[in-house]
Parts: structure tokens; C-alpha cells; sequence
């Protein structure tokens, strides 16, 4: 992505624009600019930063500016929990006896124990991983645990989630995406990242759904979010709460003891 070079910035002077940009209630730090461009509708471009540019009309008057904005701020707030969720600092674990790990929302020990060969489960509280004698637990088999639950899950919730959208099952696979939720593939498949199943059956569902709407449409326009909205009528706080518990979600990396 690249920022339109002949764009105009608009300062905040203006107060009813101020005081809508104040509404948006950013984290500290942020700023918002405001960018003349050539187009009809409202854009909105998230920059690391901690930058929020806003493209309007480019003969658009200030006050009409104000009311536009006024009409987007959750579109804005949504925006920028989804930007602050996928950069958030992830935690590292240890591979050891009581670690806390996550699954559908629900927080599990992990217990190491030996056998015959590996192998993941969740026993009561535990997540009990097996390791062959000799052998040290590590990441890559908790990844690929994540993810065959997670295609389990997906093949059960997929077909209804895309019988409601009116469109027929995606192939849908379970994969590392770094720092997305979900991608849409070329030929009409889908891919969600292994880390999607540390969160609630509701955030779950969401993830799915948004990337089932980029099947129909594949922009975040307008027509998007009312697809979305029909999938999911409570999108927008689910997205905020995406922010937060995404932001702990943990990612595969690996925290070494200290001996």
C-alpha cells in the first residue's frame, strides 16, 4: 500500500471536526490526518506509527467533511482495535509443566508427559502433551495440535456460516498467516491462521465469517460491512474484543527457562 502523493492534508482546527476526531478515542500517541483525494466515498488507511488517514472528496467542505466522519467513527474505531490486535506484542512460553495455553477461550496447564509417540489432548484442566522418552516437547507440535482441532472445528461450523451467506462451502485451511486472522485465497479458498482457536467460539465464528464476506466482496466498502453485519449482527463489538484478546494470543514463539 502507498499514500496518494498529491493529496492535501487538512489540519484539526476545525472545531466540530476536532471534536469528532476526539470521539474517535484513539490510544495515546495517535493522530489523525485528514486527505483531499479523487474519489466519492470515505477511506480509511491504518499506518504503523500509530497513524490514521482518513481520505475524503476532494472538494468536500470542512463542515461536510465533519458530518461524513461523524457518520464512521465506529468504522474508525473498528479499524484501528483490528490494526492494534495483529501488531500487539505476543507473549513467549516455556514448553514446561503449568505453562498456560488457551483453547476456545478456556485457559489449560499444559502437562509433559513420555510415551509411544507423540501426541496432544486435553484432559479436565490440562493440556497433557506426550513426547517420546528422550525427546523435548516443542512448539511445532502444539501448532499442528491447534491446528487439526481447528479444521475439525472449521468442518463443522463452515457449511452452516456459508449456507447464511448464500454461498457454497470453501475450502478452507488451517495455516500460520503471522499477523492475520484470516486470509482469502485465490480460487475462492480460505486460510485461517492455527492461533484463531486459542479464542472464544464467538471471535471464531467472526474470524470466519469475515473472511466468507470477502468471498462476495473484497474490499472493506460500505457493502462489506452490511454483509458482514447480516453474518454477524454484533460484528463491531466482537472486533473490539478481537483487539484485546488477540493481543495475547499466543503465536508459536518460545521462552527458554533459565537454569
Amino acid at each position: 500500500m502507498t499514500r496518494h502523493q498529491s493529496s492535501v492534508v487538512i489540519t484539526s482546527e476545525h472545531e466540530r471536526l476536532a471534536e469528532i476526531i476526539t470521539d474517535l478515542r484513539l490510544p495515546p500517541d495517535w493522530r489523525v490526518t485528514i486527505e483531499r483525494r479523487r474519489r466519492k466515498t470515505l477511506g480509511i488507511e491504518i499506518w504503523a506509527g500509530g497513524v490514521v488517514t482518513v481520505a475524503v472528496p476532494e472538494n468536500l467542505a470542512e463542515e461536510d467533511i465533519a458530518t461524513l466522519l461523524a457518520g464512521h467513527v465506529d468504522r474508525v474505531a473498528r479499524a484501528v482495535a483490528r490494526h492494534r490486535g495483529v501488531e500487539a506484542a505476543h507473549p513467549a512460553k516455556e514448553l514446561v509443566d503449568g505453562e498456560h495455553f488457551d483453547y476456545l477461550g478456556r485457559t489449560y496447564r499444559l502437562r509433559v508427559v513420555t510415551g509411544a509417540e507423540f501426541s496432544a489432548q486435553l484432559i479436565d484442566d490440562w493440556l497433557e502433551l506426550v513426547v517420546i522418552p528422550g525427546d523435548k516437547p516443542t512448539a511445532g507440535r502444539l501448532i499442528d495440535w491447534y491446528a487439526a482441532c481447528g479444521e475439525e472445528l472449521i468442518e463443522d461450523a463452515m457449511p452452516m456460516l456459508a449456507r447464511a451467506a448464500g454461498l457454497p462451502t470453501p475450502t478452507t485451511m488451517v495455516r500460520d498467516l503471522g499477523a492475520k486472522w484470516g486470509l482469502r485465497e485465490r480460487g475462492g479458498r480460505i486460510s485461517i491462521h492455527w492461533a484463531t482457536f486459542q479464542l472464544p467460539a464467538d471471535l471464531i465464528e467472526l474470524v470466519l465469517a469475515h473472511e466468507l464476506t470477502h468471498l462476495r466482496v473484497s474490499t472493506h466498502s460500505e457493502e462489506f460491512w452490511r454483509e458482514l453485519g447480516r453474518l454477524v449482527p454484533d460484528f463491531a463489538l466482537r472486533e473490539r474484543r478481537l483487539a484485546v484478546l488477540g493481543a495475547s494470543a499466543w503465536l508459536g514463539a518460545v521462552r527458554h527457562m533459565r537454569l
